[in-house]
């Protein structure tokens, strides 16, 4: 277990090799914390752009060790790389840099951000980080060829096992089932037990500021939300989220899919955290994919104040018809309260005892106003007996 470590960041410098999506929503993270950041970026006119955006010195980086790097390097007293590894497998950076070590003098922790596609299929089983790795993808074999470079690099590394990344938008890059919605395009392939392990890109940047403060050298870690679930789950919640009509249901057998996607489907897998709550005291902020897009609907819809509410009820048979005989009046003056943006109840369409709840107010002051108006009305002395599975996102 490593030791903890209260970080000293004043005057000191962050390296970030790769400004992909991950990378970018560190930056604002690290600056928080003192340091002044430099990433790498493979082209100069993107670069440029970049560093307007970000606030940040960017050095062109596209497989040549520059100058400019190296000193860049020498500079660094961490180091993250999210650069990808090439279609062989090699490390652009090791490849590039051999002789890494010598040159990061000042590095006191390097982190290689990996993926749990090492792993390969576990038939649905837990993947633990110190068991034997069987890809049964390219990339799979890619990332651990590149995970072996950077553990033999000599630097002081972690390896962090991400999952399926998601977030916000960052700089015009987005990462989540609302994206995906918006195209049009986008179908829920059913493939009975499969599951899909995902991890909001905040707590990734978490979990990398918790192991900077205390570092274990040559340490791998898992990051997942921890609670893994079936990918049209995800669709069809973010669809209901956003008012979209659900996605088409199509069976994986059949379904026309690219083999990039097909190959999605070929292995199944839940990913353990438990090292790194354990070692890093790291917990998800957004522990399961209803809270993380809840957030981000949120946020990008009513803003950082507001108040969301989304899940489902189930409703005893003997309360169903007075529950939808009082619904559109309770709708009705919910909506014309000043501090509610939204208010949706459906039935499902599947199960009649099922109700999906969809609430939104300016402030969680505003549903506390809400509550104290609904309080001995007889919409309450009906739903007492209703069952609540809500997901509650609100300002931090």
């Amino acid at each position: 277990m490593g030791r903890t470590v209260k970080s000293r960041t004043e005057n000191s410098t962050a390296l970030l090799l790769g400004l992909g999506y991950t990378a970018r929503a560190l930056v604002p993270v690290l600056k928080a914390r003192g340091y002044d950041i430099i990433g790498t970026s493979r082209s100069a006119e993107k670069a440029r752009a970049l560093s307007a955006a970000l606030g940040i010195k960017i050095i062109e980086f596209s497989g040549f060790a520059s100058a400019a790097l190296k000193t860049a390097i020498a500079k660094a007293d961490i180091i993250i790389s999210s650069a990808p590894p090439a279609d062989d497998g090699r490390d652009p950076v090791i490849t590039a840099l051999p002789d890494i070590a010598k040159i990061a003098r000042h590095c006191h922790w390097a982190g290689y951000l990996s993926a749990t596609s090492v792993y390969g299929d576990r038939e649905g089983r837990w993947a633990f980080e110190d068991e034997l790795l069987f890809p049964t993808t390219q990339r799979g074999r890619n990332r651990i060829s590149a995970e072996l470079a950077w553990l033999e690099s000599g630097l002081p590394v972690h390896v962090f096992r991400l999952a399926g990344i998601y977030g916000p938008e960052i700089l015009g890059q987005s990462r989540n089932a609302f994206q995906r919605l918006k195209t049009g395009r986008v179908k829920a392939v059913i493939k009975p037990g499969h599951l899909v392990n995902r991890i909001h890109v905040e707590d990734i940047a978490t979990a990398l500021t918790a192991s900077i403060d205390r570092p274990d050298p040559v340490q791998v870690y898992n990051i997942a939300d921890g609670n893994p679930a079936p990918p049209q789950d995800v669709l069809e919640f973010a669809a209901d989220l956003i008012g979209e009509a659900r996605p088409k249901r199509v069976d994986y057998k059949t379904a026309n899919l690219s083999a990039m996607a097909r190959s999605f489907y070929s292995e199944t897998k839940r990913i353990d955290i438990s090292r790194a709550r354990s070692e890093l005291g790291w917990t998800p902020q957004y522990p399961t994919y209803r809270d993380g897009l809840c957030d981000i609907y949120r946020r990008e819809t009513y803003g950082p104040k507001s108040f969301l509410l989304a899940g489902h009820i189930i409703v005893p048979d003997e309360d169903l018809e007075d529950i939808r005989r009082l619904l559109s009046e309770h709708k009705k003056a919910t909506l014309a309260e000043p501090g509610c943006l939204r208010f949706d109840v459906f039935q499902d369409l599947g199960d009649k005892h099922k109700f999906h709840v969809f609430e939104a107010f300016k402030s969680e002051k505003a549903f506390q106003d809400h509550k104290a108006r609904t309080a001995g009305t007889d919409w309450v002395k009906v739903s007492a007996n209703i069952e609540r599975f809500y997901t509650v996102s609100k300002a931090r």
